[in-house]
């Protein structure tokens, strides 16, 4: 999974065959470790 940042947030995306999926957007000030921990 790669990320970018806009403005104030993250914007978490994966490459597919067609282009690319958005899989999260989540705003800078969250604990986006603990986030993508609880989903694992």
């Amino acid at each position: 999974m790669r990320s970018f940042p806009v403005k104030n947030y993250l914007i978490f995306y994966r490459t597919i065959d067609e282009g690319i999926e958005i899989a999260r957007i989540l705003h800078g000030s969250q604990d986006i470790e603990t986030i993508f921990q609880d989903e694992g």
